[in-house]
């Protein structure tokens, strides 16, 4: 990578509450400003200011994790109004600024769950009509277009062409636990991905079980024999998923591989 490009990154993340121009990037990096922005561009697949407004956005998304005012956070990153940083913000993130703020204040992710004789557990692949939930209750640290465009509509793809599945736990019409398996390529094998389950968490073992149960139903559909999950050596989950029947096949690189036969 030219280091001349790395140094203007450097440039702009420590002046992200300067006043930034393109003059004052180019000349930080020895370049004339036209000459720079083409160069960027060609690098990076974005123009100059459009690459100082992602950081600005990430810098101040980061600001209200740790509880800082929506006003104070838009005006630190160079933000004339509250509406432009709102618009800004929910563009980039799919949220606005104030719901990414109660979303980190509530530690939404945590909740603690009960299941009661009357409630209805629908077990079921995911849809993009969970993004909310799954962001409130499974991947909290991300945001709902991280969500939407990491998880979600790649693995929705891969249910279309039987390569795989995300199954979500649904309580009472809210998805509280999801469950994602890729299938090895012209293998009989399926890989559990975000799967970092711990035992003894009440009412969740039961949501695991079934997660499991109905993941199994899925792989004999797609032609799948075997289960993956692959844990840290003696972690929790580790016994967490032998408890569920999985067996470690083969550990390297500090890395459990347990295996189930579907």
């Amino acid at each position: 990578m030219n280091p001349q490009l790395q140094t203007a990154k450097a440039y702009i993340t420590e002046h992200l509450t300067d006043e930034l121009t393109l003059s004052a990037i180019a000349g930080a990096a020895g370049y004339s400003a036209y000459h720079f922005a083409r160069e960027f561009k060609a690098a990076y697949g974005v123009s100059v200011m459009g690459f100082v407004l992602s950081e600005r956005l990430d810098a101040a998304k980061r600001e209200l994790a740790d509880g800082k005012k929506i006003i104070d956070a838009a005006m630190e990153y160079g933000f004339e109004t509250h509406a432009g940083f709102t618009r800004a913000f929910a563009e980039k993130f799919g949220c606005t600024p104030s719901d990414y703020a109660a979303h980190a204040a509530n530690k939404k992710g945590k909740m603690i769950m009960e299941l009661k004789e009357t409630s209805k557990i629908v077990i079921r692949p995911v849809c993009k009509d969970d993004v909310n939930d799954l962001w409130e209750n499974v991947y909290s640290a991300m945001t709902p277009r991280q969500i939407t465009e990491v998880k979600l509509l790649p693995m929705i793809e891969r249910e279309q062409r039987g390569d795989g599945v995300e199954l979500v736990a649904s309580v009472d019409g809210t998805v509280v636990m999801s469950l994602p398996m890729m299938k090895v390529f012209r293998l009989p094998l399926g890989i559990l991905s975000d799967n970092y389950f711990n035992w003894a968490q009440g009412d969740y073992n039961v949501l695991m079980g079934k997660l499991l149960g109905e993941m199994k139903r899925h792989c004999g559909m797609m032609g799948i024999s075997a289960l993956c999950s692959p844990q840290h050596s003696g972690s929790e989950p580790v016994r967490a998923f032998e408890s569920f029947g999985f067996t470690t096949a083969f550990s390297a690189g500090g890395w459990d591989y347990l295996m189930l036969a579907v």
